[in-house]
């Protein structure tokens, strides 16, 4: 893959939005749920307000999707692959915390 600047600067925006843990723990949740707003704040005990500037930033950059079902809109996971990544960074962070050589 021929990686240019344009790529480069997208995915630094990417890691800056996935750079918040609040952000991290919504896209844990809608990992296996469709949620309104109210059950996002609840599982991830954010306020409402901050949820749903976070859910806005995640939307703008299609890491969750919405969908409008009457006077409620839901949000899912669009990208499952980001959980991916996180979970590298997740295991890299572990082997850092327990100063454990990294596996290739």
């Amino acid at each position: 893959m021929e990686v240019s600047d344009a790529l480069l600067n997208e995915a630094a925006k990417i890691y800056k939005v996935l750079s918040n843990s609040g952000r991290i723990k919504i896209l844990y949740f809608l990992e296996n749920n469709e949620a309104d707003v109210s059950s996002i704040v609840e599982e991830v005990n954010l306020p409402q307000p901050l949820v749903s500037r976070q859910l806005a930033m995640l939307h703008q950059y299609q890491l969750v999707s919405r969908i409008k079902k009457g006077k409620h809109v839901y949000y899912k996971l669009d990208d499952p692959h980001i959980l991916e990544m996180v979970n590298a960074m997740l295991g890299h962070v572990s082997h850092e915390i327990k100063h454990e050589p990294h596996h290739y």
